[in-house]
């Protein structure tokens, strides 16, 4: 019993921590966002989605690293055999959900500027 308590603890720990860096970040987006020269809510609620998608753009290839060189992935990103996607088509997703957002704030710099 003792070694099951020891043991939420971190995950618990692990999570708060996890939260509270993801808090953190898009606390950082929606400052940045307010500081942009012609900043507007709608380039705020752009730049706290286009870091949502990056984020998220990452983590798929952090899942598609753990399964090309056999890592261990936490629970919640364990997926069944029979369930996944094929590694292409993660691979090409989330490159997708990375370079997107990095074109469109790219576009609008140049366009702006």
């Amino acid at each position: 019993m003792n070694n099951q308590q020891l043991r939420s603890i971190p995950s618990q720990y692990k999570l708060l921590v996890g939260l509270a860096l993801l808090a953190l970040f898009l606390l950082a987006s929606l400052v940045i966002g307010l500081f942009v020269l012609h900043g507007d809510f709608l380039l705020i609620y752009r730049n706290i989605l286009a870091s949502i998608a990056i984020l998220v753009g990452l983590l798929g290839l952090f899942v598609y690293l753990a399964r090309q060189f056999g890592w261990a992935l936490p629970s919640f990103l364990q997926v069944p055999e029979e369930r996944r996607d094929q590694n292409w088509r993660l691979l090409a997703m989330s490159l997708a959900a990375i370079a997107f957002p990095v074109l469109m704030i790219i576009t609008q710099q140049l366009l702006f500027h």
